[in-house]
């Protein structure tokens, strides 16, 4: 995949515009500056180094993500910088062209997601900028895939002829695409599903392209851009009727092509296919015993880079091709590091743990792919006069769901944490469901650490990072058995004397805040089944979630319904997707709920957050309730953040920490 400055979203965090119930325990003024500290804690991100070397960062010290260019040889706090986007919503994401000229900028209004391309030349108006609309229809949602070797034009993806569906096209610029029209769009194929590029040869006439219909099911296939024949590069496995697969990048000579697939033991690792026999090897041996979550080559296909997990640490590995000589990495802490680009030799990488706020490195291959510089660091954190190593790393700990299933989960205590001392806890689920909650670095759950919570995140089954097979066990009619590892996860903290009953929070966003709201439902369940004698939960955090299936399913972007219908159940079997609903069950619903939502959210429709308020309040549970009309699925504005981690804490102070 040609594309690798990677796109970056914010967390789940929302802005209030309505409350059904008011406050009680708001912070004090001292409080609110040292929480103000905490969240402005950045670093930043998306470092890309053009060929000359100068350096791009998406950044938001004014609290919104826009684009940077250092004017320097790194991004310090106080170093000079050139700001070169001013959207209002923010940048959703950028991509460097080969040459270093050209800037393609993706952005959005108010979190909808429709995803506007744009162009910039960053050295127009004498280093100001100049930028330009390439794509622009706001009812489409656009995505760029790979730039052309030449710099000249590059290939994406929208959903402009059907809601539902994303067909390939290739996008092409004129002599001087700042004057007049920017360039003319070619479509490469449209058929019906969600498609994307992963690579295109040289000379422009072969695309590998795959076609995505979930975690567990997609297709390779080679086009032909000149006739729109495809050739179906496909893995067939005699052990499943699906695999998940995508296309890494053409081979040096493109007679061959590297691809990640999961066909065998459930685990994603590279492939090389050749092309003309069909023969399929696996090149990198070293790696059969890890999952590989993402790989990528450099324009010259002379290194791969490979990133694979483990427990959810990740480690990055780079080879020479085409021999797949490996090169040597430099020396890098626990947590997650991954290869965020190739250039030419020069190798960005990036790193995070709950000590480093997602830190970029550079350093460059020798020609001969034997040896590697010493790692330059090129971005740095505004740390607020923090001590970032004075942070607790978290545990990975496993425990035993209801049926045997082992659980991995990583726990967050305060530094000054006494073993047996029951602390108020929150238990954060994921999104997805094929998510993986990681061990890296979050500001938010540092505070709360230092406000005496404790933090646990358990991967219960869907989660990916374990094998296709642990990912596929909450599928469909197996959903609330992942709503039950949620609840024995709490089950695990008091057994292990971290908290009591009552003094645990649920919190998640999006399929995390559906389990976040399920797992209080089965809580009480189980107290009324007369499995236990007390509620384990004492509140709940729902942040972007779903409550209702049906409704959720009917009114989420069209392009979604059916990847989501193969996780969550079809709208054709009404009686199941009631039955796995928190709505269905909302007279369980015993404790003080926080819903916070984002008024623009194409994902769960702000629907989701209403239903449930208004039906708690009918029933005189009167919810904390947030509305963020600026945002969408996912909440980025920082004045937004620090307003819903302000009332937060004052309801977990309210409710568990009492």
């Amino acid at each position: 995949m040609r594309v690798k400055d990677r796109f970056q979203i914010g967390s789940w965090c929302a802005v209030a515009a309505i409350s059904l119930s008011a406050i009680a325990g708001q912070p004090s003024q001292s409080e609110l500056s040292k929480l103000e500290r905490f969240f402005k804690i950045r670093t930043p991100g998306a470092a890309t180094v053009a060929p000359d070397g100068t350096l791009y960062v998406r950044d938001w010290p004014d609290g919104i993500f826009q684009l940077y260019r250092v004017e320097g040889d790194a991004a310090k706090p106080g170093a000079k910088t050139t700001k070169l986007t001013s959207y209002a919503d923010g940048l959703a994401g950028y991509s460097l062209s080969p040459d270093g000229k050209k800037i393609i900028l993706l952005h959005a209004v108010g979190g909808n997601e429709n995803t506007q391309v744009s162009l910039l030349d960053p050295t127009a108006n004498n280093g100001a900028g100049k930028i330009v609309p390439v794509l622009s229809n706001a009812k489409v949602q656009h995505a760029v895939n790979l730039w052309l070797d030449d710099s000249n034009g590059f290939v994406y993806t929208a959903n402009d002829e059907s809601p539902n569906d994303f067909h390939i096209y290739r996008f092409d610029f004129d002599s001087d695409p700042f004057d007049g029209t920017p360039g003319k769009a070619t479509k490469l194929l449209a058929k019906p599903g969600s498609w994307a590029a992963g690579d295109i040869t040289g000379d422009g006439t072969r695309v590998l392209v795959g076609n995505y219909r979930s975690i567990s099911d997609s297709s390779m296939f080679e086009l032909d851009a000149k006739t729109g024949a495809l050739t179906d590069l496909t893995p067939k496995s005699t052990e499943s009727p699906t695999v998940s697969v995508r296309a890494i990048g053409y081979m040096p000579g493109e007679t061959s092509i590297l691809y990640g697939c999961d066909i065998e033991g459930g685990r994603p690792k590279v492939f090389l296919r050749d092309l003309k026999t069909g023969q399929i090897t696996k090149p990198l041996s070293e790696l059969e015993s890890f999952e590989v979550e993402d790989a990528n080559l450099n324009q010259e296909k002379t290194l791969l880079g490979v990133d694979v997990n483990e427990d959810g640490y990740g480690t990055p590995f780079l080879y020479r091709l085409p021999g797949f000589e490996k090169v040597p990495m430099p020396a890098i802490d626990k947590g997650i590091a991954s290869i965020a680009s190739i250039r030419g030799n020069r190798v960005v990488y990036g790193m995070s743990n709950a000590r480093v706020p997602g830190l970029a490195f550079r350093f460059d291959v020798s020609a001969d792919g034997k040896a590697a510089t010493a790692p330059q660091q090129i971005t740095f954190a505004d740390d607020q006069g923090i001590d970032l190593n004075a942070f607790t790393l978290p545990k990975l700990i496993k425990y035993k769901s209801f049926d045997g299933t082992e659980i991995p989960a990583f726990v967050f205590l305060p530094a000054d944490y006494k073993e047996g001392t029951p602390i108020p806890f929150l238990i954060n689920y994921h999104g997805g469901p094929e998510g993986q909650s990681r061990p890296g670095f979050t500001a938010q759950v540092q505070y709360l650490l230092s406000e005496g919570f404790g933090v646990m995140f358990p991967n219960v089954r869907g989660s990916t990072g374990y094998g296709r097979a642990f990912h596929m066990m909450d599928d469909y009619k197996n959903r609330w058995n992942s709503v039950k590892d949620g609840v024995d996860a709490a089950e695990w903290l008091v057994a292990n004397k971290y908290t009591k009953p009552g003094m645990i929070s649920t919190w998640g966003g999006s399929y995390g805040g559906y389990m976040s709201v399920a797992c209080v439902v089965e809580d009480q369940m189980r107290v009324e089944a007369g499995k236990r004698s007390e509620r384990l939960f004492g509140a709940g955090i729902n942040i972007v979630g779903i409550v209702n299936l049906k409704t959720f399913l009917e009114k989420t972007a069209g392009y979604r319904r059916k990847l989501r219908e193969v996780e969550y159940g079809p709208l054709s079997d009404p009686e199941f997707l009631a039955s796995a609903s928190p709505m269905t069950h909302i007279d369980k619903i015993k404790v003080p709920m926080f819903i916070a939502h984002g008024f623009n959210d194409p994902r769960v429709p702000v629907e989701e957050a209403m239903q449930l308020a208004i039906a708690l309040k009918d029933r005189g549970n009167h919810p904390q309730v947030f509305i963020a009309p600026d945002e969408g699925h996912g909440f980025q504005k920082l004045d937004n953040r620090l307003y819903f981690a302000q009332r937060m804490v004052a309801f977990l102070r309210q409710t568990i920490a009492k």
